[in-house]
């Protein structure tokens, strides 16, 4: 079988639905900035006149929720890898640190 095909210890989805969710963060960040900024000229055009500002205020509505999901899908990759280091640490897969006791000796 295919590494990518695999299914995730954690989640139970392939490796590449995985990988796919979070390369998806750009093209979503690009449509909220955009849509903010279209929407923003749109409503200086039609709406209230005050150019540029309206466009700018627009703008940095996009750009926010663009920060949002950045943080949204940050919040999740790190449950993520959390819940992998959960399951390496069950399944006995993790060496006791060096300064520790039980650890290697010099």
């Amino acid at each position: 079988m295919h590494p990518l095909r695999k299914p995730d210890r954690v989640t139970g989805q392939a490796q590449w639905f995985s990988l796919a969710e979070v390369s998806s963060i750009g093209i979503a960040m690009a449509v909220a900035i955009a849509i903010g900024a279209f929407g923003g000229r749109w409503l200086q055009e039609n709406v209230t006149h005050w150019r540029p500002w309206t466009f700018y205020i627009g703008f940095l509505v996009g750009l926010g929720a663009a920060a949002n999901i950045v943080v949204r899908t940050a919040i999740k990759f790190q449950a993520y890898l959390d819940a992998e280091e959960e399951a390496e640490g069950e399944a006995g897969q993790e060496r006791p640190p060096e300064d520790e006791p039980g650890g290697p000796r010099p």
